[in-house]
């Protein structure tokens, strides 16, 4: 199985002809407003699902904090990302970063309402784990941080 999805995979995005890199700025921004507007959309949805009224709020507090860090590796993430959109970059390598990084995001934004932690943070590391299959695939990625 793992060898039948890395051969798609490969076909669909390391053999993809890479784009001129003429609109870094426009990319970068995409991905900004993208992330906003997916946090943002999150929040207003699951906000009335919120299990925090319920709870002590030291446990609470304690769980804000773990989505504080878990949002700190989000941001380190989404920097990555938005380092590698100003450079050269096949569509389909472009989609798959913005699409798996708006996921980990989206989680993010679940996670704070403490609604169904379980599923958020399931969520929140697929996303994770979406750009890390991405990045195995990007071999811009690796020249450009020098492999």
């Amino acid at each position: 199985m793992y060898a039948s999805l890395t051969s798609v995979l490969d076909r669909a995005l390391v053999r993809t002809p890479a784009a001129t890199g003429d609109r870094p700025l426009g990319r970068r921004a995409a991905l900004v407003l993208a992330i906003a507007t997916t946090a943002a959309a999150t929040a207003v949805v699951t906000a009335p699902f919120s299990a925090a009224g319920g709870m002590d709020p030291d446990l609470v507090r304690l769980l804000h904090a773990m989505v504080g860090i878990k949002g700190i590796i989000a941001l380190a993430a989404a920097a990555l990302v938005y380092w590698r959109l100003g450079h050269p970059i096949a569509r389909p390598v472009a989609i798959g970063y913005g699409t798996a990084i708006c996921i980990s995001v989206a989680a993010l934004a679940w996670l704070w309402t403490l609604a169904s932690i379980p599923l958020g943070s399931l969520c929140f590391y697929g996303g994770l784990a979406g750009l890390i299959l991405v990045g195995r695939f990007d071999s811009g990625l690796s020249a450009g941080l020098g492999g």
